[in-house]
């Protein structure tokens, strides 16, 4: 009896035991639970962020350090990269130096460590009212920790957009893209008409643009040439910019659509540099080719018209 009495007591206190133990893994692997979830809703709603409000022309969100952000994501494919966009002072005003901060941050919300040279350059960013009547190429420089900052200055008070190519180390050319109302004096909207004539005059240089058959989504190329202003002749001297030929950017009239062209393989700089383009819609749309002679860069810019 003693015995039997020995092993019923020892049986109840071994499941007593594994009760508390069941019950301890349950609540254990319930917290754990909780607690993913929550850092799941953490990382969420901070990758989220505050975003652009398309209705207004200036940025909205939340101010820290005087400072506003939003977010912004790449129109490319891979979508694994944004970047936090802030300005010094909050809100430019024309004709004074401004801050552009860019702040890039993969998909699990870490900083964006390294970046592929892109001709010479880890960013390139595209700034230009948006009568498209002013253009800036601006570099960022990189502060470490996926921190980048250029200082400019916008000629005029108004909208502005912008925008900024990069390729991370081991991940696809991506573009991000962002709003600014800058305060100050404006100015009456350039109308955006095509040119006539696509021949431009700058640094002592008369660059004419062909092109072939412009019509949307068939690839076009686009022939830039290059003759001394004051001799008419063909230029012998032109120089690479960035590594390359030259650049090109093109901006549709609606700022929906933006293209950075390189050159066509194998170019190196002399009186003619060919890039080959496709325009993603019919419409009107901004050319800036940027090349350099002499050791000074110049841009030359052109509004042309895209068939269906």
């Amino acid at each position: 009896m003693m015995h039997k009495r020995n092993r019923k007591n020892r049986n109840r206190t071994l499941h007593i035991g594994l009760m508390a133990v069941l019950l301890s893994a349950a609540y254990t692997s319930s917290q754990t639970g909780w607690a993913a979830s929550g850092s799941a809703a953490a990382a969420a709603a901070s990758a989220s962020g505050v975003t652009f409000n398309q209705a207004d022309a200036g940025l909205t969100g939340d101010t820290s350090s005087g400072h506003e952000h939003h977010h912004a994501h790449e129109e490319g494919h891979n979508r694994s990269t944004s970047v936090q966009w802030s300005f010094l002072p909050s809100q430019p005003e024309a004709g004074n130096s401004a801050a552009i901060q860019l702040n890039f941050k993969d998909a699990h919300g870490r900083p964006v460590q390294s970046f592929a040279l892109n001709h010479e350059r880890e960013i390139h960013l595209i700034a230009v009212s948006s009568d498209l009547s002013e253009f800036q190429h601006l570099h960022p420089v990189d502060e470490g920790q996926g921190h980048f900052t250029v200082e400019t200055v916008f000629p005029k008070g108004g909208a502005y957009k912008l925008f900024a190519d990069f390729v991370p180390v081991g991940g696809t050319h991506q573009v991000a893209q962002t709003e600014v109302t800058v305060a100050g004096k404006t100015a009456a909207a350039v109308p955006l008409v095509p040119d006539k004539k696509l021949v431009k005059t700058a640094e002592n240089t008369v660059t004419t643009l062909q092109t072939g058959e412009r019509k949307a989504g068939k690839e076009t190329t686009l022939a830039f040439s290059f003759k001394d202003a004051k001799t008419g002749k063909p230029v012998q001297d032109m120089e690479p910019y960035l590594g390359a030929a030259g650049h090109v950017v093109i901006i549709s009239s609606d700022l929906k659509h933006y293209l950075h062209v390189h050159p066509k393989e194998g170019q190196t700089a002399g009186p003619e540099a060919l890039f080959a383009a496709t325009f993603p819609a019919p419409g009107l749309y901004k050319v800036w080719g940027q090349f350099q002679r002499h050791g000074d860069q110049f841009t030359a810019s052109y509004t042309i018209k895209v068939g269906e």
